[in-house]
């Protein structure tokens, strides 16, 4: 039996999260969508966070590429039904100019 080679799926970044819980809502969300969900953290072990201050985010969170918009719009939904909840959160594709 030969070993399987599988190409990696196209992964796009639909949002950073400033934190593990903002990371762990969002793929909550989207797996309740039956969005594929990647949770891609910054993080370095021991080293306690230096890497959220370095990068401006905890990590990412990246869904297939085809499903990209779909994802975002349901973490837009979310979010404009939990603003308080919105702040620990950026958008990887906005720009300053944009905000």
């Amino acid at each position: 039996m030969e070993p399987r080679h599988e190409e990696a799926p196209d992964l796009t970044s639909v949002m950073e999260a400033r934190d593990s819980i903002s990371a762990a809502v969002a793929r909550g969300l989207l797996e309740g969508e039956g969005i594929p969900v990647m949770v891609q953290s910054f993080q370095i072990p021991w080293y306690n966070g230096i890497m959220t201050a370095a990068a401006g985010a905890w990590g990412r969170v990246l869904v297939p590429t085809h499903l990209a918009d779909a994802a975002r719009q349901v973490l837009a939904a979310y979010f404009e039904e939990n603003p308080e909840a919105a702040p620990a959160l950026t958008d990887p594709d906005a720009t300053d100019a944009g905000r």
